[in-house]
């Protein structure tokens, strides 16, 4: 089983986080790998390479009930809201910004664009890394993944964010997850509360 976790950038000049998780499900041996890409040619090449059973991006995958696009100026605005249901329902765990806010314009816009790509041959799901670290009760996040994948030391932040959504991929193949919203319009994978031991029992990460 590979899982590819995302932590796509809004502009193509900055960082997308990519990681890697591998998991024999026979022996639960596995790997975690991570690299930075820019372009979404190198993203859709590299994923084309690898080949994941999964794919978890860190990045709003479809636009608001109502909208054809994110724009003010569009007649859509005046139907459309701000926020999906899968928003409305994650600010239980904390704040989120609003899709049309400038930079989660850029970011989805982006994310929308290279999800159709990936979706015509892949599963892909969207996650909410922050969301997913207090769900966990991750407080240091390279403390605790670092538990569990052995982490190199120069890692960057948008590679933990993507080891953070291959995690939840994880945690949605074994079944222990969260939908959030509506299916018709877009949903927010989350790990069910509690499952953290039981999901990850026996795990056995190495880095390489």
């Amino acid at each position: 089983m590979k899982i590819l976790g995302i932590d796509l950038a809004g502009k193509p000049e900055n960082p997308t986080g990519i990681s890697v998780l591998n998991v024999n499900l026979k022996t639960l041996r596995s790997d975690i790998r991570f690299n930075l890409l820019h372009k979404d040619e190198e993203i859709l090449k590299e994923t084309e390479r690898l080949n994941p059973d999964l794919i978890v991006v860190d990045a709003p995958l479809s636009l608001p009930r109502g909208r054809c696009c994110l724009s003010k100026d569009c007649s859509c605005s005046r139907v459309g809201g701000h926020f999906r249901e899968a928003e409305a329902e994650i600010r239980k765990y904390g704040n989120v910004l609003p899709l049309t806010f400038r930079g989660m314009r850029m970011l989805t816009e982006r994310a929308i664009g290279l999800s159709n790509k990936l979706k015509r041959k892949y599963k892909v799901i969207e996650v909410h890394p922050r969301t997913v670290q207090k769900i966990l009760g991750f407080d240091d996040l390279y403390f605790a993944l670092n538990r569990y994948f052995k982490l190199p030391c120069e890692v960057t932040d948008h590679e933990l964010d993507a080891a953070l959504a291959a995690l939840t991929g994880f945690f949605y193949l074994k079944g222990c997850y969260m939908e959030l919203g509506d299916p018709a319009e877009g949903t927010i994978i989350l790990p069910r509360k509690g499952c953290l031991r039981r999901v990850t029992d026996g795990l056995h990460v190495k880095q390489i």
